[in-house]
């Protein structure tokens, strides 16, 4: 019978671990496909999109995108993770540690997700830009701003202090003072002697 020794796994287990960390720090500042499982406000949790045993953890990282322009991402969107020397989290919110120069890390999620374009997506007018989201679209002159403009599916309404107009099917609402050719409509008056009768439409 041959002979074997168990060997306890008090011994292995720190190797394996130290493989594993190893793998992860490898991919340290590197450039990795990944997509997105959820989205909280402007901070993504993304799936990196590669085989590896075990797999990767979710990460939390932030969008690359500036705070004036905000993209509908959704589960599902594809892109890649930006790594960065040193950590983000005093930039995007997740932390207030500001880290130092000459730190290193080999921590993975010091990175940003960059949506990425798809060969399969509709081509559309090159010379045109196109804007659309989900649910629609939203402009605003500030954030939270006084003057708008809104597209849904049905509905463009533009908007600005007490006036809006809104087109809804084969309907042009219009609320406010409406004023044409700098005389307000409300004020116009007739004058042919006859208290304006007889009278038509309100525009004919």
């Amino acid at each position: 019978m041959p002979h074997f020794r168990k060997s306890p796994p008090s011994h292995h287990l720190p190797l394996m671990v130290r493989k594993h960390a190893g793998s992860v720090a490898s991919h340290n500042r590197k450039a990795l496909p990944a997509s997105i499982l959820s989205m909280n406000g402007r901070i993504a949790t993304v799936q990196v999109e590669v085989d590896c045993n075990p797999a990767l953890p979710p990460l939390t990282v932030p969008i690359a995108e500036s705070e004036y322009v905000r993209t509908p991402l959704q589960p599902g969107c594809k892109g890649v993770l930006l790594g960065a020397d040193l950590s983000l989290g005093a930039m995007s919110g997740l932390s207030t540690r500001r880290p130092t120069l000459t730190e290193t890390s080999d921590n993975i999620g010091n990175a940003v997700f960059l949506p990425l374009t798809n060969a399969q997506w509709e081509k559309l007018d090159a010379e045109m830009l196109h804007l659309y989201g989900v649910r629609g679209v939203q402009l605003t002159n500030t954030l939270n701003g006084n003057a708008s403009v809104t597209l849904t599916d049905n509905t463009i309404t533009l908007s600005t202090g007490g006036a809006s107009i809104t087109l809804e099917g084969g309907t042009v609402t219009i609320t406010g003072n409406l004023v044409i050719n700098g005389t307000p409509y409300k004020a116009h008056t007739h004058s042919n002697g006859n208290n304006g009768a007889p009278t038509g439409g309100v525009l004919g």
